[in-house]
């Protein structure tokens, strides 16, 4: 069957014969994306990397929705088509590139037929596509997780693990970016949902690093729950360079293969404000501050300097919240590391080295012993200070760093 519609099928063949051959009733079917680059519900690393290179030559640096995207069987080319549901990849998109291909070499798509062989895909690739694309596309075969957390093992979180590769159970750090590449890594502000568009777009950070939304008598009915969510905006520089160097650092460490999927990266977090409780609307304008100390609170101040009482905020019928954490992780399949390891090979590098990362001009990361790893716990400026304190320390650290990279995003 080949889905075209949410709410229609078409039938595509069917094996009412003696030898059990497909009889092809409709040749031109278009087929989604997903059912090609998808195998239980895993991303092909070769595959991610082929189909990104089709979408640079018909889209250049475009950003489209894997459940969007369908493929002409005729031609092998990326079509949009109707929106299809793909568990897990809700929000997956596939992304071109204007240097995604090597001058002078183009080639005619793939016919399906070649998809399902790893080895003339990635033959494909080499000819067609740079090695630093190559890379991208292994690399952005991440597979997301998202996992509740403490207050306190949040913060701890924010100060220890950007730019670091971790065992998940230990919590022991095994790699992580030389300290220039650290210290590019910003926090930013990557999503709102905030239950209105006027709430959203008076959305201020302040300069202590609280959320401001400005929220008028009509929006109280919209101020339900609502998410923000930070991310970092450097974390593929870590994933390169992390799946360049993987086979070094397990060779390193002496970790053993059936051990891999035990170690992933941090990627960011997202705050969750549930509503409570809502009484009358309000009479005048009011400030929804997203506040370090008390996590929130309302305000008729647009500096978020005076608190609102508690008294005042039930007399005018504000909500309340309540607020917990997700912190974002992601990892690799096997066939992740096994596609790099392609990479390696075909470059006649040893995998255990760092030369492919060095030929591409990717930061070289450093191992992190067990020796190190207790002394950066141990060192004062890691150590963490009290709840309150500590929150709003790294709070305010990222306003500061989300202001610098909004701004740099209006130049």
């Amino acid at each position: 069957m080949i889905v075209r519609d949410p709410y229609v099928a078409q039938l595509f063949g069917y094996n009412n014969n003696q030898n059990g051959l497909l009889a092809l009733i409709f040749y031109n079917a278009l087929i989604p994306l997903s059912h090609i680059v998808l195998n239980n519900n895993i991303l092909s690393p070769v595959l991610n990397g082929y189909f990104c290179h089709q979408l640079s030559l018909w889209q250049p640096d475009a950003r489209i929705a894997m459940n969007n995207l369908w493929i002409d069987p005729k031609t092998g080319a990326l079509c949009q088509g109707p929106q299809i549901r793909i568990p897990g990849f809700k929000r997956w998109k596939l992304w071109g590139s204007t240097s995604n291909s090597m001058p002078n070499n183009h080639f005619p798509a793939l016919s399906i037929q070649t998809y399902r062989d790893t080895s003339a895909t990635f033959d494909y690739l080499t000819k067609t596509v740079s090695t630093l694309n190559i890379i991208r596309g292994i690399a952005g075969c991440y597979r997301p997780y998202k996992e509740k957390v403490a207050e306190k093992e949040a913060i701890f979180i924010l100060k220890t693990y950007p730019g670091a590769i971790y065992q998940r159970h230990t919590q022991q750090i095994i790699a992580r970016l030389p300290a220039t590449a650290r210290d590019r890594l910003q926090y930013y502000l990557r999503r709102a949902d905030v239950g209105s568009n006027a709430m959203r777009k008076n959305l201020v950070v302040m300069k202590n690093g609280s959320v401001r939304f400005t929220v008028t008598p009509m929006d109280i009915k919209h101020a339900k729950d609502m998410l923000l969510q930070y991310s970092i905006c450097q974390f593929t520089t870590l994933a390169r360079s992390w799946i360049t160097q993987v086979h070094s650092v397990y060779s390193q460490l002496q970790i053993h293969k059936d051990k891999w999927n035990e170690y992933y990266m941090y990627r960011g977090l997202e705050l969750n404000f549930k509503c409570k409780r809502h009484h009358s609307r309000p009479q005048e304008n009011t400030d929804l501050t997203s506040s370090e100390s008390t996590k929130y609170f309302w305000s008729f101040d647009s500096s978020g300097k005076e608190k609102m009482s508690q008294a005042m905020q039930v007399s005018l019928g504000l909500p309340s919240f309540t607020f917990t954490i997700d912190v974002d992780y992601l990892d690799w399949d096997q066939s992740a590391y096994e596609a790099i390891k392609m990479l390696h090979d075909y470059h006649h590098f040893d995998s255990t080295t760092t030369a492919l990362a060095d030929s591409v001009g990717l930061p070289i990361l450093e191992v992190v012993g067990d020796d190190d790893w207790f002394e950066e716990l141990d060192a004062p400026e890691t150590l963490l200070k009290t709840k309150l304190t500590g929150l709003k320390h790294i709070w305010k650290k990222m306003g500061q760093k989300m202001r610098l990279n909004q701004r740099s995003k209006r130049k």
